[in-house]
């Protein structure tokens, strides 16, 4: 059984942590995906339809009612930058299911921000808070294009599983992903 709360406050670190996204994070999060909308774009497909801050503020009331039921959502990814707590990022769940004790996680960080290790600082402390409220499988898909993510999923201990071919349509091509997992019982 999973025991809740999911998505809840989570320390990565003397300096990361990671805050359930609230409407106080609606600008600082638009302004990140708006500074790199180019990069951002060229991986994720919601990033055409962010426009405004609005657009942010409809994906955390989602997230904050996917809290709810069945219990998925998304963490900001908040670092200490020069003494300033900082949103650098979003980490999140998709997938959920409760039955089978499994999801998935999914990330993204500003570009200015890559390269400091705050994805698998995230990645790492969420897997660990997932295991201990009872999840017994955590997957991330990856295109197999996307280095950076590949090594992401190694230092986070997932284990490659496959090549899902064709799942994901983002700006006008199919997108292979590489299925990596982990278990409770790794």
């Amino acid at each position: 059984m999973i025991r809740e709360p999911i998505i809840q406050s989570l320390k990565a670190g003397s300096d990361l942590r990671l805050e359930p996204v609230d409407p106080v994070h609606a600008d600082p999060i638009f302004r990140l995906v708006d500074g790199d909308r180019a990069r951002l774009g060229a991986r994720l497909p919601w990033v055409e339809g962010t426009r405004t801050p609005a657009d942010t503020l409809a994906f955390i009331e989602d997230s904050m009612r996917r809290r709810e039921n069945p219990g998925s959502g998304d963490w900001a990814i908040i670092a200490i930058i020069e003494d300033q707590p900082t949103i650098v990022g979003v980490i999140g769940l998709h997938e959920l299911d409760r039955a089978h004790r499994r999801t998935a996680i999914g990330y993204w960080i500003a570009g200015d921000h890559e390269g400091r290790g705050f994805i698998t600082r995230a990645g790492s402390a969420v897997i660990d808070h997932l295991f201990a409220v009872g999840f017994h499988r955590i997957e991330l898909r990856v295109a197999t294009d996307n280095d950076r993510s590949l090594a992401v999923a190694e230092r986070l201990g997932l284990r490659f599983e496959g090549v899902s071919r064709g799942v994901e349509h983002l700006n006008g091509r199919w997108i292979d992903h590489a299925v990596h997992a982990r278990l409770d019982t790794d």
